[in-house]
């Protein structure tokens, strides 16, 4: 009987022992207790956001997000915004184009909807009141700045954070800094006593003889600056209207044309025959580019902008850039960070 008595204690400990190890199941009326991640990021309007995770639905209202978004590898989790580059980004993603469609009809009803874990905005939506709605409802929503090169910086950081891609993000800006110190070295060398060109950038507004051009607070103008040039329409601010008789109150050194809904080969051709033009020193000089464009352009505020820089700087001072292949950086680029061989790249404009 002491023996059986013992035996039992020993049993008893034993299972009290597993029952204290392994935890109790629901099936005992007792509930798991469920532990949720969240990664906490400050956004560029001052926002601290806390983002559940893991990330696996993203919706963005600005225009600009997307790319970025494929950039780090991540953009099946881009459910739908309108975004540019659509071409491009066929490449990376079949969906991209319907997407980018559904975007255009993006409203708060169908975000609300949808329960993403994230919604990207623009700096410029803060305060809408469908983006307040939408953090009424718990909704996290990370508003964006991308008008300067440490702003796409920062982008490209805190969304290697949301994502978990700290790595990536952190070899992506390796890269960024790498290319900017190349090009200020080179321009270092040789821009001493030397006339600053004066660069205008330019596209198509839709009507005759009127075209849009971007203001010294827009990425494209501080683009020009890095590449050692002045942008003419400095003191403008936003993208804004001009005609033909302030483009020769300007006069600028080069015109570059930009290309987003008409051909920009065809407003090049088009200003190079037209007489009001002629005495514009950049067109008498044939100094009128077009950017080069693989469906986003370059030295808009996407992720080739270092192309964009390279490809800018090279206009401007060709004679510190004889040695280098524009082709080779880009081919070596898109292998690197979107693994897409070149040849398969549209590429238009003046490579």
């Amino acid at each position: 009987m002491k023996h059986l008595k013992l035996n039992l204690l020993v049993v008893l400990l034993t299972v009290f022992t597993v029952v204290a190890i392994t935890g109790c199941n629901n099936s005992m009326g007792i509930k798991e207790k469920v532990t949720t991640t969240y990664v906490e990021v400050k956004d560029f309007s001052g926002n601290v956001e806390k983002i559940t995770k893991p990330v696996n639905k993203v919706i963005t209202t600005y225009s600009l997000v997307p790319p970025f978004i494929y950039l780090l590898g991540e953009g099946e989790k881009f459910y739908f915004g309108n975004f540019f580059g659509i071409s491009f980004y066929e490449l990376l993603d079949s969906k991209a184009k319907e997407k980018a469609m559904k975007g255009k009809s993006v409203n708060v009803e169908e975000i609300i909807k949808e329960d993403p874990n994230v919604v990207f905005s623009a700096y410029w939506q803060e305060g809408n009141k469908d983006i307040e709605q939408l953090r009424s409802l718990n909704i996290p929503v990370v508003s964006v700045n991308l008008e300067d090169v440490g702003n796409i910086k920062n982008t490209v950081l805190m969304l290697g954070k949301i994502f978990g891609k700290e790595e990536s993000s952190n070899k992506i800006i390796c890269y960024y800094d790498e290319i900017q110190q190349e090009i200020e070295s080179r321009l270092n060398k040789s821009t001493e006593n030397k006339d600053i060109p004066k660069v205008l950038v330019i596209y198509y507004s839709g009507k005759e003889q009127s075209y849009m051009t971007f203001g010294g607070d827009m990425f494209q103008s501080k683009l020009i600056e890095l590449a050692g040039g002045i942008p003419v329409s400095k003191e403008l601010s936003g993208k804004k209207n001009v005609d033909i008789e302030q483009i020769i109150k300007w006069n600028p050194d080069f015109i570059v044309i930009v290309q987003y809904d008409t051909p920009a080969k065809e407003i090049k051709e088009k200003i190079l025959k037209d007489s009001v033009w002629k005495n514009i020193k950049a067109v008498k000089e044939k100094k009128v580019f077009v950017g080069p464009n693989d469906g986003e352009n370059w030295i808009d505020p996407n992720p080739k902008w270092p192309l964009g820089l390279y490809w800018m700087a090279k206009i401007l001072h060709t004679e510190n850039f004889t040695d280098f292949n524009l082709p080779s950086e880009a081919s070596k680029f898109y292998k690197e960070f979107f693994n897409i061989d070149f040849n398969k790249v549209k590429i238009e404009g003046d490579l």
